[in-house]
């Protein structure tokens, strides 16, 4: 068995809750706000600059410290991340694959908005 690695991601970002999708009469698909899927692309877009190497099948910890206003539930941006995260750093948020979440808020102004993410897992 190898050795436990752990790195460390920072998000530029607003904080921003994990949207419900909604479905109306007639609709095929369900409906996801325009802004939400815009800052998934943004995140997405700066977790492929982070990270390089395959999606993790197996990840130990998920530790996400997100500095902003408070407005929003922790479990909200939490599922925000996790869902981002998919098929990119870890290959699914399941609990077969990601084992332990911890979660931190720490007030700040909106312009200094961030997500701190740190993982510990085995290659």
């Amino acid at each position: 068995m190898g050795r436990m690695q752990q790195a460390r991601i920072v998000l530029h970002v607003p904080l921003m809750s994990k949207a419900r999708p909604r479905s109306f009469r007639g609709q095929t698909t369900p409906y996801m706000p325009a802004a939400y899927k815009k800052w998934k692309k943004d995140v997405r877009s700066q977790l492929a600059e982070w990270w390089t190497q395959p999606p993790l099948e197996l990840v130990n910890v998920v530790s996400m410290k997100f500095s902003g206003p408070a407005r929003a539930d922790l479990d909200n941006l939490m599922g925000a991340i996790l869902d981002c995260g998919n098929d990119l750093v870890w290959v699914d948020d399941r609990v077969s694959v990601i084992s332990r979440l911890i979660g931190h808020h720490q007030r700040a102004k909106e312009k200094d908005a961030q997500i701190e993410l740190k993982l510990w897992y085995l290659p």
